[in-house]
């Protein structure tokens, strides 16, 4: 016979196994229940479960043009079969940034969103969304702007989240010389910013993934590097910039050498490993190669898909090795290369505007989620 101890913790085991394969709409419900599962679903311990739970897919997460309401919009794909029917939608009104909102990365539930005035994270599952302080530009006297890009991912030495924004500008009088960058890293725990010091005179451009290219805690970006090899040449070669999220050090990694350097693709996660997707689309007919990265600066070709037609961008990929595609219309499909098969996803863009996300819900809180200087920024999306 069990004891009264034993009986309590097999139901406290078979409660914490129920509530794991809930959804976060149902956990933020049953917070309300009583105290203990409050704390319970609350605690770091159950959020962290939650998320890595077997029945936690991925889904799929797309940011559109809504035609019908000529606004930007996200919908949200409610099953792995990808079947038009039923979607949740996230409007641009319900984001609370007034311009075209880009999502600029994802982790554990968590989005990245900014426009050129404003930089957010916003959690669709829990309704969360926040404001993050805008840093000082402390922008050079006489440059301007060239570019922003940002990395966004969890330190898993502190368990901190980290957002990294790179900005590198250009001197106003001589657009040659415009190598020079400004860094600061975000601190989720502490919700606030640091000016992070490097060198990154090499970097001539810094490309924007296509998805989130963080992985065991280093983020990764494609960029065009440059050498001088005399006075006055310039040799741009591709190379992977990366950084450390827990040490909180830059480095470069070469690229692959056997892609040209104009063109040359997105960072993409393919099979778990750092990828480069290269696709022209100038040529006719198209093709996809994917570059794996099986040691650092080791690469090779794991895989041509083609040939392609009347398509202007390959998006990434979903599971089975199906392809996400932007047709010449602008239209949202997913194309099998073993079947040849196409289907419509019946989602269109504006002129490469369409980005897709694999996305699971989590229960991660963002810090000072219900606390914004814009009023209430929990989303209502009922």
């Amino acid at each position: 016979m069990a004891s009264k101890s034993g009986g309590y913790h097999m139901l406290e085991d078979l409660t914490i196994a129920i509530l794991l394969k809930l959804p976060v709409k149902s956990l933020m419900r049953f917070k309300c229940a009583c105290k203990y599962w409050y704390t319970l679903i609350r605690s770091s311990t159950f959020v962290k479960k939650h998320l890595h739970h077997q029945g936690n897919n991925a889904r799929l997460l797309v940011h559109h043009y809504n035609y019908s309401t000529e606004k930007y919009s996200f919908a949200l794909f409610q099953d792995e079969t990808l079947a038009c029917f039923p979607l949740l939608y996230y409007d641009v009104d319900d984001v609370q940034i007034p311009k075209h909102p880009n999502i600029f990365g994802h982790c554990d539930g968590m989005l990245g969103v900014c426009d050129c005035d404003s930089i957010a994270l916003w959690n669709p599952a829990t309704r969360e969304f926040s404001f993050l302080p805008m840093p000082d530009p402390n922008i050079p006297s006489r440059f301007s702007v060239f570019n922003n890009r940002f990395g966004f991912g969890l330190d898993p030495i502190t368990n901190d989240y980290k957002v990294v924004w790179i900005r590198t500008y250009y001197f106003s009088e001589e657009y040659e010389n415009y190598h020079s960058a400004v860094i600061v890293v975000f601190y989720l725990s502490t919700n606030s910013w640091r000016l992070f010091e490097a060198d990154l005179s090499r970097v001539a451009y810094v490309h924007e993934s296509l998805c989130s290219t963080c992985l065991n805690g280093v983020y990764y970006w494609l960029t065009s590097m440059l050498d001088k090899l005399g006075l006055r040449t310039t040799y741009y070669y591709n190379a992977i910039l990366t950084f450390d999220l827990s040490n909180e050090v830059f480095g470069d990694i070469p690229g692959p050498r056997d892609i040209p350097v104009v063109n040359s693709g997105n960072l993409i996660i393919y099979n778990d490993s750092i990828s480069v997707m290269c696709f022209d689309p100038r040529e006719v007919e198209k093709y996809v190669d994917i570059w794996v990265m099986k040691e650092e600066g080791c690469w090779s070709k794991q895989l041509t898909i083609g040939p392609l037609v009347d398509v202007d961008r390959a998006l990434g990929f979903w599971k089975n090795g199906e392809l996400f595609l932007e047709t010449s219309t602008s239209k949202l499909v997913l194309y099998n290369p073993n079947t040849q098969e196409i289907k419509d996803l019946q989602h269109r863009g504006l002129y490469n505007s369409l980005r897709i996300f694999m996305y699971k819900e989590s229960l991660v809180s963002i810090r000072g989620g219900n606390e914004c200087w814009k009023g209430d920024n929990v989303l209502n999306t009922a």
